[in-house]
């Protein structure tokens, strides 16, 4: 319940403080690591969250998100050549949910046709 009042929270600095607590409290909820990453401030931060996230067994929702995220940092870093594996590989994975899959393929023709 303490994670989902993230979803009303529109304070930036509310949802840190809630996202820090969940965290202390659950340091292995990887909603909440993908929840840090969104307030990272720097792209470095971001991807320790992601990775954090990644080791602490998401389901399969959190873990697309989190491989999605990645994959944007990377190509936004120039590394196109670490994004487009990942991106393909939630694209054309079964296990992958709907929304993953299709959020995961538009995000690779975008950045393929970068």
């Amino acid at each position: 319940m303490f994670y989902l009042s993230l979803e009303w929270t529109n304070d930036l600095e509310s949802k840190q403080k809630i996202v820090d607590q969940l965290l202390r409290k659950v340091p292995n909820f990887a909603p909440a690591w993908k929840e840090m990453a969104a307030l990272g401030i720097d792209d470095s931060k971001r991807l320790d969250y992601l990775d954090k996230g990644l080791k602490a067994d998401p389901d399969l929702e959190t873990k697309g998100f989190l491989l999605i995220n990645k994959a944007l940092i990377f190509a936004n870093r120039g590394r196109k050549n670490e994004a487009i594996p990942i991106l393909g590989a939630l694209a054309l994975d079964p296990t992958s949910p709907l929304d993953i899959e299709v959020i995961a393929k538009k995000t690779l023709s975008m950045i393929v046709s970068k």
